[in-house]
């Protein structure tokens, strides 16, 4: 089990580029605007399509594209045309999950999740970062509340074990009123669903949030994770019955129980992951900072290096029907990697601009979402002409 050594007292996080990647880092600038950008609908734009996309996923037999400026995007001709769609709020979106063609959400910057029925032509927002901070400090200032209680109540003997804890409750509460002093800063920057009702939110500086009515209403769930020092958790997936999540400072948690509880993996590294992705015979593949992968053949219990042969950041990926994966990151690099490890083919954009989702296309072969919209590529990388 990896333990955290940094001192907690009077330290409090800050989002940087370096710590969440340098592809995010590039869409934060839209958040200087909180408090307009969380009120005012996405402008609609010619351009929308052309611009940062940071992820696109299958609804049905459409495309959906989010990215910056809360810009929203269907395509019904895989990726040939779109039509962008309503949006209540013009923050930049990192990611969406749809668990059929009709309901899906979307998560964002200054702690935004929205909603959609309609497989996302419409959309509306059910979570900003103002209830998000209050939702915290609540959770911290309850739980802070009921150590210090017990601590008063627990025989000589006892108090010593419970008072191991109050230190990290102590900067838990301290911090969560911190952010909410300073209003809806944190990013979320994962989202999934088991189905319409249940799903999980997570973000920068350990935000994560839990819900059982479709994002109605929602629980802060930072204390079911092992994470005192807030590192941003970035990126959350289902891989045949258990739910993963890759964090920064090399942080993975593996759940068994759908969220309820999480085992925190020995990592193979210190440096940050942003993404990981697996199958359901227990192979896993986590990536990140500086071109680190690694995988797994026992479902994260032990790790083997993928030598990647790049130094550029890495931020999604997905498996191909023979077990082989193509990875996608900064600096416009694609890596497909064979099912043992071994790096097949490296490619580069020829603008070397950030690439932040690859999936399969309905052909067989890749689209990729970066700095200029969605393309198509070729398994090996290569952008088709």
């Amino acid at each position: 089990m990896k333990t955290h050594t940094q001192s907690l007292t009077g330290i409090k996080p800050r989002l940087t580029k370096s710590s969440l990647g340098m592809l995010i880092g590039l869409a934060i600038s839209g958040s200087a605007v909180a408090g307009d950008a969380l009120k005012e609908p996405a402008l609609k734009s010619d351009l929308a399509a052309s611009r940062m996309v940071l992820d696109v996923e299958r609804v049905g037999s459409n495309l959906v594209a989010v990215g910056e400026r809360g810009h929203i995007l269907i395509s019904a001709d895989e990726a040939n045309t779109w039509q962008q769609a309503l949006a209540p709020v013009r923050v930049t979106l990192t990611n969406t999950f749809f668990v059929d063609d009709q309901f899906g959400w979307a998560v964002g910057h200054d702690g935004v999740v929205l909603k959609t029925e309609d497989g996302g032509r419409n959309w509306r927002a059910v979570m900003d970062g103002n209830r998000a901070n209050e939702l915290m400090l609540g959770r911290a200032q309850a739980r802070l509340a009921e150590l210090e209680e017990a601590i008063e109540k627990a025989p000589e003997e006892q108090r010593e074990t419970l008072e191991l804890d109050l230190e990290d409750r102590t900067y838990m509460a301290e911090d969560a009123e911190a952010f909410a002093d300073e209003g809806p800063s944190r990013p979320f920057l994962d989202v999934w669903f088991k189905d319409r009702n249940e799903g999980i939110v997570i973000g920068g500086f350990g935000l994560i949030l839990h819900t059982t009515d479709g994002g109605e209403t929602w629980s802060a769930w930072f204390d079911r994770i092992d994470n005192p020092s807030l590192f941003h958790l970035n990126a959350i997936a289902r891989i045949g019955d258990q739910l993963y999540i890759a964090a920064e400072a090399g942080n993975l948690y593996r759940s068994s129980d759908w969220g309820q509880s999480w085992q925190m993996l020995d990592s193979p590294y210190d440096g940050s992951f942003f993404g990981i992705t697996g199958s359901d015979q227990g192979r896993i593949i986590a990536f990140g900072l500086r071109g680190n992968a690694f995988q797994s053949d026992d479902w994260g219990d032990s790790w083997e290096t993928i030598d990647t042969g790049v130094d550029a950041t890495l931020f999604s990926g997905t498996l191909l029907d023979d077990g082989s994966v193509v990875l996608v990151g900064a600096a416009g690099v694609s890596l497909h990697i064979d099912a043992s490890g071994q790096v097949l083919g490296t490619d580069r954009d020829p603008a070397r601009l950030p690439q932040s989702k690859v999936l399969v296309s309905e052909q067989k072969q890749l689209l990729i979402a970066g700095a200029h919209g969605v393309h198509a590529a070729t398994v090996s990388g290569g952008k088709q002409q």
